[in-house]
């Protein structure tokens, strides 16, 4: 029952992680200058938006060479920028205001890495402030990643069978057979995670504590989802055939009833669960890990849930419409990154976002008559 209380929580109280760069520490600045640092985050969230969609956009408005050179010119340093140099730069200026007092001495690369809920590779494998690795420190956590990974690699295995026998039945004799082919194939998969994945998409310190968010994300797109499938059956199903010429908003594939079938082939569900995880991941890094981080910055969420909202809705709002023009793909990312924005903030962890992510798209693109294709090439031609 003790797990049980924990999941409800999640829902009943917000308890914002304090530990990890989102609330201003007043003692240590101006009201005025903390008043600029928050223009700053939220002027500059918005900027780095804009240039992102004007280089996913201009497909459509310019051709061959010259969109190409225009993404690059524009893409290469907003990316830059985003990803690399931003932080460095928010520390330098911001780093003592918002990391609390018994985190500075873990310096810069605490900033970088664990307050945009990532891992940090070097402590990974190295000793820091006298600690041991991380890999060591936490190996517990190390181990439930591996398992977790595992668990939906072995679904992928069953679900998508005779795909694997179509592309790899020509190296089943080198192994012994397909068993031990996809033994030998999971465990490779496994040791990617445990040197290559964990050390960067995993922020271990606070895992344990994230899993509990997981479950809780887990339950909430559950739940999202049927009432979607429900109100598809009901309400949309009977105009089909109507919604056929509106492309943006025209329903595919088996009927929502129907699709109800899979939750009863839960292999299913996990074997495009395990693909997911890792885009779920870097979709989450793109707009979790700077937008929702540079949102938070924006507004003191500590001090009402108003001002939590604020900072959620801004970090949704950037999530839906980057799949513009799907209508249904942005009302459904919309109030997903709304739930996820308000996990987030209490537990900093982006693997734990990124798997939920994982499992919140398989489901919905089980169990909901809906396209799945974004972006520009969705618009009609000019």
């Amino acid at each position: 029952m003790g797990w049980v209380n924990d999941i409800i929580r999640c829902f009943r109280e917000i308890r914002l992680d304090r530990d990890s760069g989102f609330i201003a520490w007043t003692d240590r600045v101006t009201e005025d200058r903390l008043r600029v640092l928050r223009r700053w985050n939220f002027l500059e969230a918005w900027a780095v938006f804009a240039l992102m969609m004007a280089v996913v956009w201009c497909d459509y408005w310019l051709d061959g060479p010259i969109m190409w050179r225009f993404r690059l010119v524009l893409g290469i340093p907003t990316i830059l920028w985003a990803f690399v140099l931003s932080p460095l730069v928010h520390y330098y200026w911001e780093g003592n205001v918002f990391v609390p007092p018994h985190r500075r001495a873990l310096g810069w690369r605490y900033f970088y890495w664990e307050c945009r809920g990532l891992g940090d590779p070097v402590a990974y494998y190295l000793p820091r402030n006298g600690e041991p690795p991380a890999v060591l420190r936490y190996w517990r956590e190390v181990l439930t990643v591996i398992a977790m990974m595992t668990a939906l690699y072995a679904s992928a295995a069953v679900t998508f069978s005779s795909e694997i026998d179509a592309r790899y039945a020509s190296w089943y004799p080198t192994f012994g057979g397909k068993i031990p082919f996809l033994i030998v194939l999971i465990l490779a998969l496994d040791a990617l995670w445990l040197f290559v994945g964990i050390p960067f998409m995993v922020r271990l310190d606070n895992f344990r504590n994230a899993l509990r968010f997981i479950a809780a994300f887990l339950l909430g797109a559950l739940v999202m989802i049927l009432v979607f499938n429900g109100i598809f059956q009901v309400l949309l199903e009977p105009f089909r055939d109507a919604l056929k010429s509106w492309h943006f908003l025209s329903l595919r594939g088996p009927v929502a009833r129907e699709r109800l079938a899979v939750l009863s082939d839960p292999l299913a569900i996990g074997g495009q669960w395990a693909g997911y995880v890792t885009w779920g991941w870097v979709q989450q890094f793109i707009f979790t890990s700077y937008f929702a981080t540079l949102f938070a910055r924006s507004f003191p969420i500590e001090r009402s849930r108003s001002e939590l909202l604020k900072a959620c809705l801004c970090s949704a709002f950037v999530f839906g419409m980057i799949h513009l023009p799907n209508v249904w793909l942005m009302l459904f990312t919309f109030l997903g990154g709304l739930l996820g924005g308000i996990l987030y903030y209490q537990m900093t962890n982006l693997f734990a976002l990124g798997f939920s992510h994982g499992f919140a798209g398989s489901l919905l693109n089980k169990l909901t008559p809906i396209n799945f294709s974004v972006g520009p090439d969705q618009m009609p031609r000019r």
